[in-house]
């Protein structure tokens, strides 16, 4: 049962990149455009929600990373490497809560490729001054560490 499955699984992997392959070959009816080649209306179903990403989700993002010491993490990892005779106790419970921020500022950066704004992209400006003075020489990142 599972050398049928595992075979069958490989065929089918196979089978599309084969058709991958010949897709490739003989060219896509499509001509794929950059997202900021998009414009999408208002009014839109999509529109509607970049604009509620844009004036609710990221602001309400950045506000509970600020509000969970997120941030304090990562400025106390910084002096943490300025002085290493500085021990710091990490702020909130799972070492992996440090991609919070990492998301925001990535749906930050998409939507101001869009929808400039200055007021929004000097707050990321700051965070990513902030998480980029917690950087190990060796360029590792991690306030769990």
């Amino acid at each position: 049962m599972k050398r049928s499955l595992i075979a069958t699984t490989l065929l089918t992997l196979n089978s599309f990149f084969i058709v991958g392959h010949a897709v490739a070959q003989t060219g896509y009816p499509i001509t794929p455009v950059t997202f900021t080649q998009v414009k999408v209306e208002p009014a839109s179903f999509w529109g509607q929600r970049l604009e509620t990403s844009r004036r609710v989700t990221v602001p309400l993002a950045f506000a509970k990373s600020e509000e969970t010491g997120r941030y304090t993490n990562f400025q106390q990892a910084a002096a943490h490497l300025k002085d290493p005779s500085k021990t710091f106790k990490v702020t909130m419970g799972f070492s992996f809560d440090d991609t919070d921020p990492y998301k925001t500022i990535e749906g930050a950066s998409y939507l101001l490729q869009t929808y400039p704004d200055r007021q929004l992209r000097h707050y990321v400006d700051s965070v990513i001054d902030i998480i980029a003075a917690a950087q190990e020489p060796d360029g590792y990142l991690s306030t769990a560490r």
